[in-house]
């Protein structure tokens, strides 16, 4: 079921990667969800615990209430961006479920968002402002670039930890 899970997921991104790329949007990809999804595929594909645990506490901590938050306040989103948004929690629920997320999990999820948003400073248009590399989320815009920085981390590392706590609290 494991391998199966990361083919979907590969597939799936492989289509986003296609449609993003007939966009002029293949910037895109390096969105943090995209490329946890693609950890949590090749940790399925590889059976590398680490890579599934991150891709999954990723998905279920930030991505999701993050990708809800940009759909409420009017973003947009392709089938495939859906499915992904889905999947990629619900395959790493079925390889995560019955064991503790290693305690690294939530490190290196703030690490890959960190060196993810340094490498689109360098890669992607300023205009894309992927992984909010360039400046801050529109109504956050007026607290200035790092203090929304600071607080991004923030944001971001609380539920990555807190999430791991609980779930590994549970798993015992």
């Amino acid at each position: 079921m494991k391998r199966a899970g990361g083919v979907i997921l590969l597939a799936l991104l492989a289509l986003l990667t296609a449609q993003k790329w007939q966009a002029g949007m293949a910037a895109e990809m390096l969105w943090v969800c995209h490329v946890t999804s693609a950890m949590l595929a090749i940790g399925l594909l590889s059976d590398t615990k680490i890579l599934i645990a991150t891709g999954f506490l990723y998905h279920i901590a930030v991505a999701i209430p993050t990708y809800l938050l940009h759909l409420a306040t009017g973003g947009d989103s392709s089938v495939v961006s859906f499915m992904l948004h889905t999947l990629t929690p619900a395959l790493g629920w079925l390889a995560c479920r019955r064991q503790q997320l290693p305690a690294a999990a939530p490190w290196l999820a703030l690490a890959t968002y960190l060196g993810l948003m340094v490498l689109c400073r360098f890669v992607t248009p300023e205009s894309m402002n992927v992984n909010l590399a360039f400046h801050p989320w529109g109504p956050l815009a007026a607290l200035g670039v790092w203090p929304v920085r600071v607080l991004n981390v923030f944001l971001m590392f609380a539920p990555l930890y807190g999430v791991w706590w609980l779930w590994n609290r549970k798993a015992k």
